[in-house]
């Protein structure tokens, strides 16, 4: 809503409050919005930017109040015009390039996964490095959202317990972006989910573990960590960490690790959906995990590990130039020397046993 007001109150025009218009004006400033917007740097937006401003100002219409000028509703005939105009601009955008790649939040894979492992910065030598850990294993285990689970997490939803099959972290969800637990989502349950891990060194159960019980079991699940002393090599505060600390925390990681790519904050539930989609996991079971309620858009999170796209090149590359060679292997050849006919034809008589079978000999006698 502040762009469109920064938009109308940079023009001469006297133009009425967004709310207030009629029918006719909306359709008419809207689209004069949609083909005059651009971002700070005076450079256009891409369709889907533009779509998705455009769902701001409706929802903007439906808290105030206002439930009859739907514009992106197709069945609304009195926002054709509107709706073709913004239909038009969106494809000249796509035939000028804008919007044709999509930029999204890497997964880290488990090869770079190890190399975080190999270089200390996920481990428990320290309060911070410990936090860092269970962090992005909080992220890919229980594919919990970049910025608002975590913020919102508690330490009571986490417990250690054991069954047949040993010791298990459980993990207990509450309202989420997919599930708010009102009367529209009584059909909907909230994450329940257990995860085994195999005992050793990075056994995670060890680590939420360590990490609970130096929260005190209670309260906010990321708060500052503290400098170890001679007692405590662990420490954690009781101030919350901050918001825009808390949204660094995967770029910290990778940066650390000396990792490249686009990895944010976002990647730790990529990451979740893509190892499951890379092991042959249903898509049932992905969709339990990361908290997606339809098939389409846990989908987007899928994306092809590097050896599957290289596997790929490799096939639609162009065939290799490479030299041309027989196909016959070359015959070996054997030293000829001069012996008389007559003793070539006493040793073959006189063997005991066979020497050659289904050969043709040629001899030429000359002088």
């Amino acid at each position: 809503m502040n762009l469109f007001e920064n938009w109308r109150a940079n023009r001469w025009e006297n133009i009425p409050d967004f709310k207030l218009m009629t029918t006719e004006q909306m359709s008419f400033w809207l689209g004069r919005f949609v083909m005059e917007a651009r971002k700070r740097d005076r450079t256009e937006y891409p369709p889907r930017s533009i779509y998705l401003i455009l769902c701001g100002l409706l929802r903007y219409l439906k808290d105030n109040g206002v439930y009859d000028k739907n514009f992106l509703d197709e069945n609304n005939g009195e926002f054709t015009d509107f709706r073709k105009l913004a239909d038009a601009r969106m494809k000249s955008l796509i035939d000028k390039g804008f919007g044709c790649r999509l930029k999204q939040a890497d997964p880290i894979l488990p090869k770079d996964e190890e190399t975080l492992w190999q270089k200390h910065v996920f481990g428990k030598e320290s309060a911070e490095q410990l936090q860092h850990t269970v962090f992005f294993y909080a992220c890919k285990v229980f594919g919990l959202r970049g910025y608002d689970e975590h913020h919102d997490l508690q330490c009571e939803q986490f417990t250690i317990e054991e069954d047949s099959a040993g010791r298990f972290i459980q993990f207990s969800g509450r309202a989420t972006k997919t599930y708010k637990g009102g009367l529209g989502h009584l059909n909907v349950q909230s994450k329940n989910l257990r995860h085994h891990s195999s005992p050793g060194d990075r056994c995670l159960v060890d680590y939420f573990e360590l990490y609970l019980g130096s929260l005190g079991n209670t309260g906010a699940f990321y708060r500052r960590p503290l400098p170890p002393t001679d007692e405590e090599q662990i420490r954690l505060g009781q101030q919350v960490v901050g918001v825009n600390k808390l949204k660094s925390f995967i770029k910290t990681i990778t940066q650390k690790g000396g990792l490249k790519g686009n990895f944010t904050n976002h990647s730790g539930k990529r990451t979740c959906a893509t190892q499951l989609y890379m092991n042959g996991v249903s898509e049932q079971e992905i969709m339990r995990r990361t908290g997606h309620r339809c098939e389409k858009s846990v989908r987007k999170y899928k994306r092809s590990s590097e050896q599957i796209e290289m596997d790929v090149s490799k096939i639609l590359d162009p065939p290799m130039n490479e030299p041309a060679c027989d196909t016959d292997p070359p015959r070996k050849k054997i030293k000829s020397e001069n012996i008389p006919c007559e003793n070539i034809l006493q040793d073959l008589t006189n063997s005991n046993k066979a020497v050659f079978a289904n050969c043709n000999f040629n001899f030429s006698i000359g002088n």
